[in-house]
């Protein structure tokens, strides 16, 4: 059955189905929705959005219906444009209680239709159920206020104009991480507008940023690139510092090991670069399983149009970012239940918000992260009372 929530603050709970509006739990008869909302919660319920590869309703809207879409959408604006004038605060309101019952049921009717058009006419991507992970995890993010220390953000802006203008834009508003899981061509997180820039802060100012708990703990891996590519080459992981694991293996232990990690990551990317030769990391190997006719196809399902120059750059990165977000998922979904969570994801690092009394769990977690589906990585932990001072 199909069906969209309409309402999902505590006390307003409520979803639209087979043309009615019911306020109650969701029954297990329901099956298919456009996003995810925290009323699913870990439901297995098919998820449009993901299957129309991260568009909004509006853009995946089949022609047929677009113009009945937008005549329900200016009706349901008109009736929230006049409660904003009136000065209704619409967070302390059900939405349902605001809008006339026929105008609800035209709209969300509708949007049933989208959806199930959607379903019924498009392939479910090969990357589904990670995608369907990763949103979920994001969702689950942008519920959680970021707390700041305002004392020190004060004594920033008084000093810093990046500090200032991140204070005019976001002083007195809630703090929030809203994040794009489909920002990126490879698939790394962009952030939606209006999110809290945690994504680009400057270094100097990170330490406004601070926990709910005792301490953040971060977490990354050593050298996931690089990792990533040994992998694909088909080699194991090695158990040391991958630039260590490089100086002996790959360079013979000839140069020191700052400059092997120079070398070695100035050839990475690089197709016409010889400047290392080396059967572990074989980059035609590699491109000859994961890259025909223009299209990059990465071990976790995702199928990104490139050229010859770009294509390494496209599989390394895409498969990087997809092998952290399948393990920050699962690192999200063991702490439920605990007062531990994730705060925020920074490009490659988890960040933890972890009270001391649960700080035997990190081992634990520690454990899910390193075990990829690429072979266990190495990593790296940082520690500190707030963002910019993780050591």
């Amino acid at each position: 059955m199909i069906f969209q929530i309409i309402d999902d603050k505590k006390e307003c709970r409520g979803y639209f189905a087979n043309g009615k509006l019911r306020v109650r739990e969701l029954p297990e008869a329901l099956t298919t929705t456009w996003d995810w909302s925290e009323l699913i919660g870990d439901r297995n319920i098919i998820l449009a959005k993901i299957i129309a590869e991260g568009q909004t309703i509006n853009d995946a809207c089949p022609d047929h219906l677009k113009e009945r879409l937008q005549a329900r959408e200016r009706k349901i604006r008109a009736h929230l444009k006049s409660f904003i004038k009136s000065k209704v605060n619409l967070d302390d309101i059900c939405f349902y209680d605001l809008i006339p019952t026929k105008d609800i049921q035209h709209y969300y009717n509708l949007l049933n239709e989208i959806t199930e058009w959607v379903v019924e006419n498009n392939p479910k991507p090969k990357n589904y159920r990670l995608m369907h992970n990763i949103n979920q995890m994001c969702k689950e993010i942008s519920q959680q206020p970021i707390r700041v220390d305002k004392k020190r953000w004060k004594w920033h802006a008084e000093r810093d104009q990046k500090a200032m203008y991140l204070a005019n834009s976001f002083w007195d508003k809630p703090l929030k991480v809203a994040y794009n899981p489909w920002g990126t061509v490879t698939g790394r997180l962009g952030l939606q507008e209006g999110s809290f820039p945690i994504l680009n802060l400057k270094n100097t100012i990170k330490d406004i940023v601070v926990p709910k708990w005792d301490c953040f703990v971060e977490l990354d891996f050593n050298g996931a690139e690089l990792r990533t590519l040994l992998h694909l080459s088909g080699h194991p992981q090695p158990h040391e510092d991958i630039h260590d694991w490089n100086q002996t293996n790959i360079f013979n232990n000839n140069i020191e090991r700052a400059a092997a990690k120079k070398q070695i990551f100035a050839w990475l990317y690089n197709p016409t670069s010889t400047a290392v030769d080396t059967d572990y990391y074989d980059k035609k190997k590699v491109l000859s399983k994961f890259y025909k006719e223009g299209i990059v196809s990465t071990p976790f399902g995702r199928t990104i149009p490139s050229d010859d120059f770009h294509s390494l750059n496209y599989l390394i990165q895409s498969t990087s970012s997809d092998n952290f977000l399948d393990r920050a998922s699962a690192i999200q979904k063991y702490c439920k239940g605990l007062k531990t969570n994730v705060a925020f994801l920074v490009h490659d690092s988890i960040v933890l918000d972890v009270p001391l009394s649960e700080k035997q769990k990190i081992k634990e977690i520690v454990e899910i992260f390193e075990n990829t589906k690429l072979g266990k990585f190495k990593v790296n932990i940082n520690v500190g009372k707030n963002l910019g001072e993780l050591k």
